[in-house]
């Protein structure tokens, strides 16, 4: 799903709970957008650290999210994304009591029940590993197969980076699905 698609659905969801809430609302508006933080430290991963360009990143997942529709051979994981670290901010609302977590706890499952719906609407439910442990057994497995997890995604940086006013064409041999 799109930032644009993240802020607006957070926002109207956020203008239906500002009556119960209050102010309060900001505590789960802007961690329902800004968990996509992840995406932005991926895309410095996958330029080895040497491209901080926000509008490359954004040219980047453009490109991913087209080619996630249409490759088998894909396996994303988002830090903020997965079940360690939404576990994590739960224990920690739980623990502590607070409110202010716990609605950042809320923002986040709301946008991951968007992502969710989103990838099953692309019939690609499996293209993020949604923990950890899934990410390392699942690479793992891919590799056995023959392919890198994070093969793709390099190539799709290279081929961005190379690229930068033109349009982006799918990377040279990329399996299709039919």
């Amino acid at each position: 799903m799109t930032l644009k698609e993240h802020a607006t659905y957070g926002a109207a969801v956020s203008a239906a709970l500002y009556p119960v809430l209050g102010a309060k609302v900001a505590f789960f508006y802007i961690p329902s957008v800004l968990i996509d933080a992840d995406h932005y430290l991926d895309y410095l991963y996958f330029s080895k650290f040497r491209d901080w360009s926000v509008k490359q990143m954004f040219r980047f997942h453009g490109v991913l999210y087209k080619f996630v529709r249409l490759n088998r051979e894909i396996l994303a994981l988002e830090a903020f994304h997965t079940a360690e670290f939404l576990l994590a901010i739960l224990g920690v609302g739980l623990y502590f009591r607070s409110d202010a977590v716990l609605l950042m706890f809320a923002g986040l499952m709301f946008h991951m029940v968007l992502d969710l719906i989103r990838m099953a609407q692309w019939k690609r439910i499996d293209v993020r590993a949604l923990s950890f442990v899934e990410y390392a057994v699942r690479k793992r497995r891919m590799i056995k197969q023959g392919t890198h997890p994070e093969a793709i995604f390099f190539e799709v940086y290279d081929q961005v980076k190379e690229s930068e006013e033109t349009p982006v064409s799918m990377p040279e041999g990329a399996p299709v699905l039919e």
